[in-house]
């Protein structure tokens, strides 16, 4: 597979993508961890440190990835 500079623009535009989404998600488990914690525990309580890896590895690297086949295969 050869590298296109289309699909390092797309790569980049997914990465900050991913960015943003990542902050947002990060928010939104840190408010329902909160929240549980309160009630007593709960899921997101007791998987906490492994959901805060999946919400940073899914938005930061899958969204460039996308970017990037997304871009090679529009572009060309």
């Amino acid at each position: 597979m050869e590298f296109s500079i289309a699909g390092l623009i797309g790569a980049g535009i997914g990465l900050y993508i991913g960015w943003i989404d990542y902050g947002i998600l990060n928010g939104l488990l840190s408010a329902m961890v909160e929240k549980q914690k309160r009630k007593g525990g709960g899921f997101a309580v007791r998987f906490e440190p492994a959901l805060r890896k999946l919400v940073f590895i899914l938005p930061v690297f899958g969204f460039p990835v996308i970017g990037y086949l997304a871009a090679w295969q529009l572009v060309g």
